[in-house]
């Protein structure tokens, strides 16, 4: 399945990512990472174009992982996994003000 940054929700399955809509802001409210993973020191990270990182690892209990509000990111956004295959989704929560 494809990536989607389409809504208020992005859906990102594959990886690397870029946002699409350019250069533009976006404020992530928050996000959870679900799915079956690899192993349990995959490591998901987002990084703003104004160049901060934003790093999760997988637990090793094999749970979801949710984070909280980041707050206004500068675009593009690119989304990036490391680790082994496969990573699951990250979905994305948009925040309007």
């Amino acid at each position: 399945m494809a990536n989607d940054f389409s809504g208020r929700i992005w859906k990102i399955n594959t990886f690397p990512a870029t946002t699409t809509n350019g250069a533009q802001n976006v404020k992530i409210k928050g996000g959870s990472w679900t799915g079956t993973q690899g192993a349990t020191a995959n490591q998901f990270t987002i990084t703003d174009g104004g160049g901060r990182t934003y790093t999760w690892t997988w637990s090793a209990s094999g749970q979801q992982v949710t984070f909280g509000e980041l707050g206004w990111l500068e675009g593009p956004v690119t989304f990036n996994a490391s680790g082994t295959a496969p990573f699951g989704e990250v979905d994305l929560y948009l925040g309007t003000k």
